[in-house]
């Protein structure tokens, strides 16, 4: 999603209602709290209806305003992905931020008193340029071991997390390949079970971040052969019923 279509996400869900289930606010009422254009906000949920985030009932609200509905099986596989994801970088971060055994020597300063030369809590990439080398040789081989074991479960390399491509730079063009890849098959799961709502939200809650990142390697080798495969998989762990499937 863009940062507009998340952010009118989370205004949809500030107006949904756990006790009656409404959530019908005006396109109007929407494009004031963010400062956008209505037409904007227009677009953005129709863009959340296309990913499968919202069913939209078209002025069945009160007013005759949207009414939207949060497909809550779709925000319950983005929050797994997610915590798989923080998980990776933690264990990365954790193995690069041991402190330097180095303590520093004593020297005099004025006035009579003592001080040390390196800092204490300096870290090893700081003090010492072969605990650099080894510091990033660590955090090679975990990173590269993490890759085997998940290449194992998916049969294809995996992609490193989204979470470092948003706070550490830039993306590669190889990142950028693999999200337009994973959004053409999302819009067209979303569209292919467009007209069976129940099936779809199953299917949602059926793929594991296993399943999702191999559809995705399909879909990226084999433009438009990402969701077959997906439907393959799922009807082999458990056959699909529904005719429109």
């Amino acid at each position: 999603m863009s940062v507009t279509e998340k952010r009118v996400a989370a205004t949809l869900l500030d107006h949904y209602n756990r006790d009656t289930g409404q959530c019908d606010p005006a396109l109007n009422t929407i494009a004031t709290l963010l400062g956008i254009n209505r037409r904007t906000a227009i677009r953005a949920t129709a863009s959340l209806e296309r990913s499968g985030y919202f069913r939209i009932d078209r002025h069945g609200g009160k007013f005759h305003r949207n009414s939207y509905q949060p497909i809550w099986a779709r925000f319950r596989a983005c929050e797994s992905g997610w915590s798989e994801r923080r998980k990776r970088v933690k264990q990365f971060r954790s193995a690069a931020s041991e402190l330097s055994p180095l303590q520093g020597s004593r020297c005099h300063v004025g006035g009579g008193g003592s001080a040390t030369q390196t800092y204490s809590n300096n870290r090893s990439d700081l003090t010492s340029a072969s605990q650099e080398r080894q510091s990033q040789q660590a955090v090679s081989a975990i990173e590269g071991t993490a890759v085997k074991r998940l290449s194992k479960k998916s049969g294809s390399d995996r992609q490193y997390s989204n979470a470092q491509e948003r706070f550490h730079g830039k993306r590669s063009y190889g990142d950028i390949a693999r999200t337009a890849a994973e959004r053409r098959w999302n819009e067209a799961l979303t569209k292919q079970l467009a007209s069976a709502p129940e099936v779809f939200a199953g299917v949602i809650e059926a793929i594991d971040s296993d399943l999702s990142h191999a559809t995705t390697e399909v879909e990226l080798r084999h433009r438009g052969r990402g969701v077959e495969f997906l439907l393959v998989q799922l009807d082999r762990r458990k056959p699909l019923t529904n005719a429109d499937v």
